[in-house]
């Protein structure tokens, strides 16, 4: 009819029909990784007394926060998971840690026995040193306590989340305080330690100077702390660097005999690691190789952690410079 028209009714677009944000890949993270991973690597092979080298003199200086920062990543990429509380995802998690753990010391022990028998090598090879190394990840793989450490982490983890709920971050954060407290309280903390054996002392020991630093990757991820700091790049980067040569040159937490890892101040001083390499412009990267290249170098930093030492010694059986470039059981501080 003239003058008259039908309203056609639409449909509002809802926030399902809205297209979903891709989360950018943080290569920044990537790269990290990758350096935290040859930063091992030279803890555990290479000296660095008697140099002048700068670029030696540097590495000695900084290498002494891969531990904290991978703890700290490790648990900022576990919070989703473990938040979902599903069995599913939760043991696909800890199986991707035990098969390592489990796995590596038998073929190593394996790979022992016969090179003992085929070079008269002295390799550790007895059932009850692969025991040891299984019970407590510190034998003839001293550094699998870490794995030992992620996974009890894990556990204790989920049985909190199980337990409280919405409150179990708040109970995090009190773990936190708790396992400073026991690594400052001196003497005390000293005092528990002595009584374990060499073995476990190590890993349960890093168990309570690990935990906060888990705790504080849970709680980045929590709060999407990172996240935030992405919206004030200069300045992050700025307080991150200044907060990072105040408290390197400064002792101003005291060490305490008996811990490895005093926890606090490599907290905060692995924290202005993480948050400086997470201003990395990931969204720069648009050459799909070099996109490639960084993801990819990420899935090596398990297996070199995992296999450096052993692959250290048998090199070192047949030449002496690399032996004597090599030390065991020396923590560099």
């Amino acid at each position: 009819m003239k003058g008259k028209y039908i309203r056609l009714k639409t449909k509002e677009p809802s926030k399902k029909d809205e297209p979903k944000k891709l989360k950018v890949f943080n290569y920044g993270f990537a790269i990290l990784k990758s350096l935290l991973a040859f930063l091992v690597v030279s803890v555990h092979n290479f000296k660095s007394e008697s140099t002048n080298n700068k670029i030696v003199l540097f590495i000695t200086k900084n290498r002494r926060y891969h531990v904290p920062s991978f703890f700290i990543l490790s648990f900022y990429f576990m919070h989703n998971n473990l938040l979902t509380l599903k069995p599913k995802i939760i043991l696909n998690r800890l199986m991707r840690l035990l098969i390592p753990y489990g796995g590596w010391p038998i073929i190593i022990w394996i790979i022992n026995h016969y090179w003992n028998k085929k070079y008269n090598s002295n390799f550790a090879v007895s059932f009850e040193e692969l025991k040891l190394q299984l019970l407590w990840g510190h034998n003839f793989l001293a550094i699998y306590w870490f794995l030992w450490n992620l996974i009890a982490i894990t556990i204790l983890f989920t049985i909190i989340i199980f337990i409280f709920r919405k409150h179990s971050i708040f109970i995090l954060q009190i773990v936190l305080i708790l396992c400073y407290i026991s690594q400052y309280s001196g003497y005390y903390y000293y005092k528990i330690m002595k009584k374990f054996t060499y073995r476990p002392a190590i890993t349960i020991g890093s168990f309570f100077e690990g935990t906060p630093f888990a705790v504080t990757g849970f709680i980045l991820a929590h709060y999407k702390i990172i996240d935030t700091l992405q919206n004030n790049k200069i300045k992050t980067l700025i307080l991150s660097m200044i907060i990072y040569n105040f408290f390197d040159d400064y002792n101003i937490f005291i060490k305490t005999e008996g811990a490895f890892y005093p926890g606090f101040k490599r907290t905060i001083l692995a924290n202005c690691i993480i948050f400086i390499f997470s201003l990395f412009p990931s969204d720069k990267i648009t050459n799909k190789y070099t996109a490639k290249f960084l993801q990819t170098m990420t899935n090596y930093t398990g297996p070199v952690y995992y296999l450096h030492i052993p692959i250290r010694d048998y090199l070192s059986y047949y030449n002496n410079e690399i032996k004597n470039l090599t030390f065991r059981g020396v923590f560099i501080d």
